[in-house]
């Protein structure tokens, strides 16, 4: 099983070492103070590791957070539109579900702060699939759900942050 992040945030969401390849919106709220400390790379590293031999059901084998972070009532309905978008690709075994951060909420919060706050998000995404229209026939939600609430509590944040030497 492999677990994805697929980043989307606003310009006004300052990442600790500067832009990566992911899409950024411009011409929204005003730029905002604090730094979001986390490396997504590192996340996504750590969580392939540990789910690379593990299976939970014929129907999905990748499943990708759309993470969504920036100021979501300043930017209105582009991003809020998608707070709850989950989606099924069932020729690439695939569920893609739409987790949200609200950059005024955690852009001066400690890298701990920020994982927490991340791990609900993701919990909540996968909670999701649960109650889609169209779910995978042979994927045990709650199976998945525990094993990454299981990895999420063993993940020391202080190794996720992103590190400034580099």
């Amino acid at each position: 099983m492999q677990l994805k992040l697929k980043i989307t945030r606003g310009v006004e969401v300052k990442l600790a070492r500067g832009s990566q390849n992911d899409p950024v919106y411009y011409g929204g709220p005003p730029p905002e103070t604090g730094v979001w400390k986390l490396s997504m790379t590192k996340i996504e590293d750590y969580f392939e590791a540990a789910l690379q031999d593990l299976h939970f059901g014929d129907s999905i084998d990748i499943f990708v957070l759309g993470f969504e972070i920036a100021d979501l009532e300043g930017w209105g309905h582009i991003f809020t539109s998608m707070s709850q978008y989950t989606s099924y690709r069932p020729k690439s075994k695939l569920v893609i579900s739409v987790g949200q951060l609200n950059w005024p909420d955690v852009k001066d919060l400690s890298a701990t702060e920020q994982f927490q706050r991340f791990s609900v998000i993701l919990l909540e995404a996968i909670a999701r699939v649960a109650t889609m229209k169209r779910k995978p026939k042979s994927f045990n939600t709650a199976a998945f759900l525990a094993e990454v609430t299981r990895l999420l509590a063993l993940c020391p944040a202080s190794e996720m942050e992103e590190s400034e030497d580099t």
